[in-house]
């Protein structure tokens, strides 16, 4: 199968700081993948989200090649993938109806209408389980619960049904529950549209109920990348274990166990 995304030797270095952010990363995303992403702060995992969406700070340098072979071009941001941050504040506007944010995703990269992008934000705040989704179009972000604000973000990201979703750290905010039915959604989404994920995070038990494969990022490397179940009971990193060493039983479900500090 054609590799969705490719990285070779991705390479992210800071001004005025001496070691590298993301250290010669290589490794392939197939198309409606599953991909977690996991390791401690600092580690390099959400550089190298910023650095697939193309939103690296001014002054970062960048080597290596990000190429994506079933598409056979450059990727469009927004179009071919979506983004969803920690903070949905970070993507929504205050002051905009949500109705306005989600069908303006759907207008600038489908080129609808306001009529047909309103219909489709309508059908999209239905997807992601937000209540009354008529309601929902006429109000503003914070009338909405953190979950939901999040809910209604990826609605927006997935508005131009992208081929890849980048979520950094989009759970981490939300109490146990919450973070449950985010995971179930994304998990949903990814069946029912073909879509990839690629799951930031530095909750490894999280990962393990999700994703197809793991990767698991240590000061700027990429040490270790396994199938999910594998990985889990057959580490072969010592910084692996060592995260795995931090929970429980990791293949109870639903997922359990606690954040890695």
């Amino acid at each position: 199968m054609t590799a969705l995304l490719h990285l070779t030797e991705l390479s992210v270095t800071y001004p005025r700081q001496a070691e590298p952010a993301l250290d010669a990363v290589s490794l392939d995303i197939a198309p409606g993948e599953k991909l977690a992403i996991i390791g401690e702060s600092g580690s390099g995992k959400s550089t190298l989200a910023l650095a697939l969406a193309g939103l690296l700070p001014r002054g970062a340098r960048l080597s290596g090649n990000i190429t994506w072979p079933s598409l056979g071009r450059s990727a469009r941001a927004g179009a071919d993938f979506g983004m969803v941050f920690q903070d949905p504040g970070a993507s929504l506007n205050p002051v905009l109806r949500i109705g306005e944010q989600v069908a303006e995703a759907a207008q600038r990269h489908l080129g609808l209408d306001w009529e047909k992008a309103g219909i489709l934000a309508l059908e999209l705040l239905g997807r992601v389980r937000i209540p009354d989704p008529e309601l929902a179009m006429r109000a503003y972000p914070h009338q909405f619960s953190g979950g939901q604000r999040q809910r209604i973000a990826i609605a927006a990201a997935i508005a131009a049904r992208p081929r890849l979703l980048i979520a950094d750290e989009a759970t981490s905010a939300l109490d146990v529950l919450v973070q449950a039915e985010i995971v179930a959604l994304f998990r949903d989404l990814c069946a029912a549209d073909g879509m990839a994920l690629i799951l930031i995070t530095h909750d490894i038990a999280l990962a393990a109920s999700l994703a197809d494969r793991i990767a698991v990022m240590h000061q700027a490397r990429l040490v270790e990348l396994a199938p999910a179940l594998q990985l889990v009971e057959t580490p072969q990193a010592d910084y692996t274990r060592h995260l795995l060493g931090t929970h429980i039983d990791l293949t109870d479900t639903p997922r359990i166990g606690r954040t890695v500090p």
